[in-house]
């Protein structure tokens, strides 16, 4: 009796490039992670030295209205306009219905 047998090797070499072919595909997929994962750290960075900037920018522009609402240049201000205080006001109210 004879006993027909496909070739062992043939099964062997698709198993071998099938198992090849999949840790080729997720090093690659590993290494896109890593460099994306590397490229959004880059980018926090940045961001956080910008918003550090613009904090002190702010904190500027603060400090310049502040001096600009002073008391004392408001006064110099009204004086220059030709303004006068009113030290007895009178007030219109009117109803808000």
């Amino acid at each position: 009796m004879t006993i027909v047998q496909p070739k062992k090797e043939t099964d062997l070499t698709k198993c071998r490039a099938l198992c090849i072919s999949g840790v080729v595909l997720m090093l690659g997929i590993g290494l896109i992670s890593y460099l994306s994962l590397v490229n959004l750290r880059h980018d926090i960075i940045n961001t956080r030295k910008s918003l550090e900037e613009l904090k002190v920018a702010n904190a500027e522009l603060k400090n310049s209205y502040y001096i600009f609402t002073s008391n004392e240049n408001l006064e110099q201000l009204a004086t220059q306009l030709g303004l006068v205080k009113d030290n007895t006001p009178q007030w219109a109210l009117a109803s808000q219905r």
